[in-house]
């Protein structure tokens, strides 16, 4: 029994994957080294048409379908099978191939002797196809014509390196990217198009990454999304900074503090302002991760500026009753506490700071802990920022998390 048309066809391909990462096959013809995607149909017509066969009067050609005794004639329009044995001659320039319909072709390269999954390396070892030509220039009369230099090989297509200084696109965003689809219904491979530039190309999540990062569109919508980008003074097109996108901190509210005072002492006018000495009675702290008592301040101080905002900072200790034994923790506070005047004489005013509304001024501070007990070594990498308020001789804020 010979070969039947498919197994002729499929002899004359050499079978490889172009990336590792391609899940469909490539292959490469074997008489004029052309790589297209693995159809057999599509091989079957391009032998019809390859340069490698043209102007052989031995090539094989689409003939008219004989009909059978029962009437069903070969498929593909090729002729079927021989009933004969084949039998083969020298040709011109080496072995002479017997095709399925008994002609031969004598192009010096056996179809049959390349299996499939041949690597494409070995192919390029192959003696040169010769075809029929006038002799070579300064041959003598009668000489044998001269033989065309082999054809060069399809380069493996590289990637082109990316112009972007954005970073590479995760998975999530280069699927979301995409709409997938059938380009035809017999298509085994589906195709992708961006919804950004509405190009078309292979499913491949690699070249689609690629894709993105050359994609003008994408490019555009992913640096207007940076914050930084939509200020009103920029970092210049192209610098590394415009097109970072840098996580941005949340806040988070993490514990409540109430300090009690004494009443202040005034110091007098400095070189930094009026001073008054603050000592603190006491107080409280609740929160996520403990309760407990705020211990005497030391080196409490506040400083009041001729031109009116009040720089408040103190250290605290805190001791937690929630744990035995209790775990100390050092409490660092600055801010400043700001609005107009009139308000800020209230303010100061232990008589008449209950009555104001803390809207009407900005009382901000930014905290920082320190401890040695185990438990709470977290805190110790920790920042806060604090929004607090007046109350007669106590002081209230609200400490937020910088996450």
């Amino acid at each position: 029994m010979g070969r039947t048309v498919d197994q002729e066809v499929h002899a004359a391909f050499v079978e490889f994957r172009a990336k590792e990462d391609d899940k469909c096959l490539s292959v490469q013809c074997i008489y004029c080294q052309q790589i297209r995607a693995k159809n057999t149909s599509r091989q079957k017509q391009h032998l019809l048409e390859c340069p490698g066969l043209r102007g052989h009067p031995n090539a094989p050609q689409p003939t008219q379908p004989a009909q059978a005794p029962n009437g069903i004639g070969p498929t593909n329009g090729y002729p079927g099978t021989p009933n004969g044995p084949t039998t083969t001659a020298p040709g011109p320039t080496g072995p002479t191939i017997p095709t399925p319909n008994g002609s031969m072709i004598t192009n010096g390269v056996n179809p049959h002797a390349t299996p499939l999954g041949t690597p494409l390396s070995t192919l390029q070892n192959r003696p040169p196809m010769a075809t029929p030509g006038p002799p070579a220039v300064g041959a003598p009369p009668g000489s044998a014509p001269s033989s065309l230099p082999p054809p060069r090989s399809t380069p493996k297509p590289k990637s082109k390196p990316s112009t972007s200084s954005l970073p590479a696109p995760p998975l999530d965003d280069v699927h979301a990217a995409f709409v997938e689809f059938r380009a035809k219904e017999e298509d085994k491979c589906l195709s992708v198009q961006c919804i950004y530039c509405q190009q078309v190309r292979a499913k491949n999540t690699s070249r689609q990454r690629q894709h993105l990062l050359e994609c003008p569109t994408y490019l555009s919508v992913m640096k207007d999304s940076i914050p930084a980008n939509n200020l009103l003074h920029t970092f210049p097109e192209g610098d590394v900074a415009r097109s970072l996108q840098i996580p941005a901190p949340t806040l988070e509210l993490d514990f409540r503090m109430s300090i009690k005072m004494n009443p202040k002492v005034p110091v007098g006018q400095s070189i930094w302002g009026h001073r008054e000495w603050v000592s603190f009675i006491g107080g409280q702290w609740a929160g996520r991760w403990g309760k407990g008592i705020v211990l005497v301040t030391r080196w409490p101080r506040h400083t009041d500026c001729d031109e009116g905002p009040n720089y408040p900072s103190s250290c605290e200790l805190l001791a937690s009753d929630c744990r035995r034994p209790p775990a100390f923790i050092m409490v660092k506070a600055e801010g400043w506490l700001t609005g107009a005047k009139d308000i800020l004489e209230k303010v100061n005013d232990q008589g008449q700071a209950d009555g104001i509304n803390p809207g009407s001024y900005k009382y901000r501070i930014n905290l920082s802990m320190e401890t040695g007990d185990e438990r709470f070594t977290f805190l110790n990498t920790l920042m806060w920022i604090g929004s607090g308020c007046r109350r007669g001789q106590e002081v209230i804020f609200d400490a937020f998390r910088v996450n």
